[in-house]
């Protein structure tokens, strides 16, 4: 009898993928509230690098989001809906279960992380090497303030160049946690950075660890299974990597941190001093990779 969780099963499936027209080949997924400053600039970046559609979830803004948003959504590239439930699991879901047959892959991020090629490639023309896998793990590259008290008026990429350097990112000092359970999480143990689904194959029960529910696993780049942050080794971030920009300003990080986080929003705001502290842990070295490719795309813009 044929295991459909085998190879061929696998094989199978990932040709009947292939073989379907879907109305994207990458659309995002994401939540948002009070970004009305950085969603043009966010929306342009990804849509320059190859997403095709953008499902975006509103979290109560009460910002001028509505202006900003309302030339993309007379183009036909943003599906918005209004999302009053909490936390960020169940707004993933829902995107899965409604989007699944309308989109080959999903990527999950948020408005301060930038996923790209460093090969300047589009995006669905990458994931096309990874049609076996249920999700395509990408690593943070974590960015810090620089130094900026205040936000400069610069777009986010080129405000913010300072990042956390490759002896740092290894440490055990700045550790985002780990999935206890690993034995179905298509993500495994490390939680650094976010994930691109086929969401005909996942669920979300955790913001970074979406669970495989029929065939594929997780696979990095390498098409490897994601490596611990304390393993003593390089992280690939050539192919595929998310800018996360962490902190921004720090006036902005300090308001942040009193505020809670989305997926947070039930705890109390943490130590201040204690996350001021991590966020000097991003400053200790500087990668501007990502503008030659925003230059492109806003030349092709204008």
């Amino acid at each position: 009898m044929l295991d459909p969780f085998g190879f061929i099963g696998r094989w199978l499936a990932a040709r009947r993928d292939l073989q379907t027209a879907f109305a994207h080949e990458l659309a995002v997924c994401a939540i948002f509230k009070n970004e009305a400053r950085y969603l043009d600039e966010w929306l342009t970046f990804h849509h320059g690098v190859g997403v095709g559609h953008f499902y975006l979830y509103n979290d109560g803004s009460t910002d001028g989001f509505a202006e900003v948003l309302a030339p993309w959504i007379a183009a036909g590239k943003i599906t918005l809906t209004d999302w009053t439930v909490k936390p960020q699991v169940p707004a993933y879901n829902d995107c899965i279960l409604r989007r699944r047959t309308e989109a080959r892959w999903i990527a999950f991020i948020d408005l301060d992380e930038f996923l790209f090629s460093p090969t300047g490639a589009p995006l669905p023309e990458v994931l096309r090497g990874y049609a076996e896998a249920a999700a395509v793990f990408v690593y943070w590259v974590l960015f810090g303030s620089g130094g900026h008290e205040a936000q400069p008026d610069l777009p986010v990429v080129e405000a913010y160049t300072a990042c956390m350097g490759h002896a740092a990112a290894l440490a055990d000092g700045f550790d985002h946690g780990k999935v206890k359970d690993r034995s179905n999480y298509v993500t495994g143990w490390s939680r650094d950075g976010k994930s691109i689904v086929n969401p005909r194959k996942v669920r979300f029960q955790g913001v970074h660890a979406p669970r495989a529910v029929w065939s594929g696993a997780t696979v990095d780049e390498r098409g490897r299974p994601p490596r611990q942050r304390s393993d003593d080794c390089d992280l690939p971030y050539a192919v595929l990597r998310i800018n996360h920009y962490w902190s921004k300003s720090l006036d902005e990080f300090r308001a942040k941190i009193v505020r809670g986080s989305i997926a947070n929003r039930t705890r109390p705001a943490r130590n201040l001093a204690r996350w001021l502290e991590r966020e000097a842990m991003l400053n200790s070295d500087r990668d501007e990779t990502i503008l030659p490719i925003w230059r492109r795309i806003v030349a092709a813009r204008r």
